[in-house]
């Protein structure tokens, strides 16, 4: 399935989703991050679907900011996920020390629900929060 070092995650799966990268642009994700999500989705037990990853500095999620953030640096993964699996990853996810932000969004529509994953060690981490 894979042509990254992980066996459960690609680097076309990984890349920007703007329009205008190549589908190479996952090869800019932090691979720290990545043994850590894939550590992660052994412990789980279930298959991850990744709404966002990397993200390039033209993202309409990233041209705004001020300073590049965590899925621009390649730190930060967006899993979809709800109900019960979003239950189960969230407390896998907390008793790993490794992933400094943990940001959860679980209303609306359940295919549209996910929780992010960010290994940032830049200000007072780690966090918690929800969109």
């Amino acid at each position: 399935m894979s042509d990254s070092p992980w066996p459960n995650f690609t680097f076309r799966e990984l890349a920007c989703k703007c329009g205008q990268c190549s589908p190479d642009s996952g090869r800019h994700i932090s691979p720290e991050l990545m043994q850590q999500v894939q550590t992660l989705r052994d412990r789980c037990g279930f298959p991850f679907e990744v709404s966002s990853a990397y993200r390039c500095a033209k993202h309409p999620s990233e041209a705004g900011k001020a300073k590049p953030g965590t899925h621009n640096k390649g730190l930060a993964i967006d899993i979809l996920v709800s109900g019960t699996q979003a239950h189960h990853l969230l407390k896998e996810a907390m008793a790993m020390s490794a992933f400094t932000g943990i940001g959860v969004s679980q209303k609306g529509d359940y295919h549209r629900r996910f929780i992010h994953l960010d290994i940032s060690r830049s200000g007072n981490r780690p966090w918690v929060w929800s969109y």
